[in-house]
């Protein structure tokens, strides 16, 4: 009897794993990596539809809050304004969000602002 490989139980669940790009919040405050998410969100206007992992510390017994339901409210309300297209939480319980940003589709990769450095891999 044949079993399934775990990439292949993810696209089935629906289960987004992959992304183009990834944004790293790991060891920032919660200020710095809201910062983070808003300029992500920003640039995104001027740049492709791509999808984002973004991710974030887990929590551990000594860990505190973590930036799980701060970003995770910071996306909502970016879904609300038109910005994100779908969101879901990262299989890796607590490790961040795959995000499906709108973009702009008239953009091209090219059309970015040479030489500048971006949070998001453009």
């Amino acid at each position: 009897m044949p079993y399934l490989k775990d990439e292949d139980i993810r696209r089935l669940m629906g289960l987004r794993d992959s992304a183009e790009y990834e944004l790293d919040l790991r060891g920032l405050d919660r200020l710095h990596a809201e910062a983070s998410v808003e300029r992500m969100l920003e640039r995104s206007r001027f740049r492709p539809p791509r999808s984002v992992n973004i991710r974030i510390d887990k929590a551990s017994p000594t860990s505190g809050e973590t930036l799980f339901q701060p970003i995770g409210r910071q996306l909502v309300e970016a879904m609300k304004a038109g910005l994100i297209l779908r969101c879901n939480p990262l299989p890796d319980v607590g490790g961040g969000f795959w995000v499906s940003l709108k973009g702009n589709p008239e953009a091209r990769e090219d059309d970015d602002e040479e030489g500048e450095q971006d949070d998001v891999g453009g």
